[in-house]
């Protein structure tokens, strides 16, 4: 981050003693084939006014730098995030417009910053940015932002990995996954509480390894799903939490906790009610590869 900083004021030193004129070589935009020249200051000053009212804390202000687009589909979800706020601060370290025929009739302020937050609840929340804000010629405001980010090492929340993993010869952190998971339990979920047991293949291996809460282990073909149902006369499944992971720096293999309640009525009477704490494993091929779950009953 602090060489793209030092190259980024290389450039900026070298926009002001330019102008802003039009340069051939200020870069390239690939997709287009066209050049990169550097835009006015009326694009960065919006820009900057726009981050001065984020850290006001002043949702109305900011959005006033949008446009009504954006302000449409964005004025709820700003107006909700602003409120959570408790003190922000976005230090702004290098502000870089540019533009190209590529993507005429607009300017792109690039903006590195720096990002600390606290909010009403008492979390704290810091990271460095590279933000894009696109800047309209017709509306002369912001019509978009996109851009990334690098988490402080000391975050509160939102870091990328964390937890142990304890294996037999080493020790790792816990890496969030986000290959289906969750939608793939979300959708197992509503499957299983239709009692749709043809249904259910689609989501597992062709074997699946199960432990009981009990501790006893056996395998399940996935033909055996279409018969899961037979004896039962109905059941109740509901999501409590859903926690994808994988270790990290190795392949995409994965698992997920889930935590739920579990009702099930058998035809012969047996009834079940259950808080559940199961395990799912996910193969390469994103199919569930093992179950195994913990339970307590659930007492009238």
């Amino acid at each position: 981050m602090k060489k793209l900083l030092m190259i980024a004021s290389a450039i900026v030193l070298m926009v002001s003693s330019v102008s802003a004129q039009k340069l051939v070589k200020a870069g390239t935009l690939v997709e287009k084939n066209t050049p990169w020249y550097f835009g006015t200051e009326n694009a960065s000053n919006l820009v900057l006014n726009a981050i001065k009212a984020y850290n006001n804390i002043d949702a109305k202000a900011y959005l006033s730098c949008f446009d009504d687009n954006y302000v449409k589909n964005n004025s709820d979800r700003v107006y909700k995030e602003f409120a959570t706020f408790k003190a922000v601060n976005r230090k702004v370290n290098i502000v870089i417009p540019v533009r190209t025929d590529g993507w005429p009739n607009q300017t792109e302020v690039q903006i590195y910053d720096d990002l600390d937050r606290e909010y009403k609840n008492g979390s704290k929340h810091k990271q460095q940015e590279h933000r894009v804000y696109i800047v309209s010629d017709s509306s002369k405001k912001i019509s978009g932002v996109w851009g990334s980010i690098i988490l402080d090492d000391k975050n509160e929340y939102g870091l990328p990995n964390g937890g142990k993993y304890y294996s037999k010869n080493d020790t790792s952190t816990i890496t969030f996954s986000n290959r289906g998971e969750v939608e793939l339990i979300e959708n197992l979920a509503k499957d299983w509480n239709k009692m749709d047991g043809k249904a259910l293949g689609k989501y597992f291996a062709d074997t699946v390894s199960v432990t009981t809460f009990e501790g006893r282990k056996f395998k399940l073909a996935n033909s055996d799903w279409a018969n899961m149902f037979n004896d039962i006369e109905s059941v109740e499944w509901k999501l409590g939490m859903i926690n994808p992971g994988k270790i990290t720096n190795t392949d995409p293999v994965s698992g997920i906790i889930v935590l739920s309640s579990f009702k099930e009525k058998k035809k012969d009477g047996t009834k079940k009610h259950v808080s559940a704490f199961h395990w799912f494993m996910y193969g390469l091929d994103k199919k569930i590869t093992s179950i195994s779950w913990m339970e307590r009953p659930i007492m009238p």
